[in-house]
């Protein structure tokens, strides 16, 4: 999907045991779009991770 000039990024979030992928160019805006979607009172009790930027895939590794 894209935003203008530019793509937006790809987020997965995650809310009381559902998940929904959203595209936005903030992940504020992710967080906003997530939580009208699953349906969650509270916009910051949804959690967003990065999932894509600039159309390629983006790991998350733990740092222990």
């Amino acid at each position: 999907m894209k935003g203008g000039d530019k793509e937006m990024n790809g987020y997965v979030a995650f809310y009381k045991g559902k998940r929904a992928e959203v595209y936005a160019d903030t992940k504020l805006e992710a967080q906003k779009l997530a939580a009208k979607e699953l349906k969650a009172k509270k916009y910051y009790d949804v959690m967003v991770v990065l999932a894509e930027r600039e159309g390629r895939q983006v790991f998350q590794t733990a740092d222990f």
